[in-house]
């Protein structure tokens, strides 16, 4: 697993001190998405697409875009319930009604696709070619998150 940790932004923290917790939480998961989105998009773009004439379409298994459409970024659930706010960026499964081999929407072996297989598959390396755009998510990141604390210091007008 490859993550990143932005430290040494004491200004930032010292911003979002003054905000009410439920805003500050959205303003921060809404532009660490925004900086996973170029990692999604470089991985998306690294992923090969299944060829229309292979078996496995023919047959029904597989369909093309598969796993290029479920590399998604997502809530991270472990830093939720850390109290922390934290994104992924991985391949989602398919809904649990519609898993299996046969099944033509679920990912499930984008890990040999990744990694490589035993009996030899090269690995692609997807993920980890999106990881390598996570200097630019940096960037992102500190683009996207000033507007938003600056949104939410900014004092409201007073009632008329």
């Amino acid at each position: 697993m490859i993550s990143a940790k932005i430290s040494g932004l004491p200004d930032l923290k010292a911003a979002l001190a003054g905000i009410v917790p439920k805003l500050r939480r959205r303003a921060l998961r809404n532009a660490l998405a925004a900086a996973a989105r170029p990692v999604q998009k470089e991985a998306r773009a690294k992923t090969p697409v299944i060829s229309p004439a292979s078996l496995a379409v023919r047959r029904g298994y597989r369909a093309p875009g598969t796993l290029r459409k479920a590399i998604s970024v997502r809530t991270s659930k472990l830093a939720r319930r850390s109290g922390d706010v934290g994104v992924f960026v991985n391949v989602k499964p398919a809904p649990r009604g519609l898993r299996g081999a046969k099944s033509p929407r679920d990912p499930f072996y984008w890990r040999w696709v990744e990694f490589g297989a035993a009996n030899g598959t090269k690995a692609v390396g997807m993920l980890q070619a999106g990881a390598r755009k996570l200097p630019e998510a940096l960037q992102v990141f500190i683009k996207a998150i000033g507007p938003q604390i600056a949104k939410l210091n900014k004092p409201k007008a007073p009632a008329p």
